[in-house]
């Protein structure tokens, strides 16, 4: 019997627009209601491991740009000095710094919480 979902261990997209846009139309495939049971749970696995990979994704290019601090005559970005990490210390910008800590944690999935 074919199956509409994709394995749960099926290669990840290429790029993060890749993997943004399948995500979309797995979401799109469940909110439909035509998958059975089985391709349900299965697309839905897919779509949780495409969203963290998203969030890590994310998380690093903010990560990044957070340490941008300017831009030189010749146009190269001068980033922060940043502190080892073993020192329990993380180089922040004053920008940075005053920010909140996004959560890793995906609401529902990774709290133990539920409806049940």
């Amino acid at each position: 019997m074919p199956s509409d979902a994709e394995p749960a261990d099926s290669p990840q997209p290429a790029s993060f627009e890749t993997a943004l846009a399948d995500l979309g139309e797995i979401v799109s495939r469940l909110e439909s209601g035509s998958l059975g049971l089985s391709d349900s749970i299965a697309a839905y696995e897919r779509g949780v491991g495409l969203l963290r990979r998203l969030h890590e994704e994310l998380a690093a290019a903010e990560e990044k740009v957070s340490t941008l601090v300017r831009i030189d005559d010749e146009g190269r970005p001068i980033l922060a000095p940043t502190v080892p990490l073993n020192t329990g210390e993380a180089a922040k910008t004053p920008r940075a710094a005053g920010r909140k800590q996004r959560s890793r944690a995906l609401p529902g999935m990774d709290d133990g919480g539920g409806d049940s």
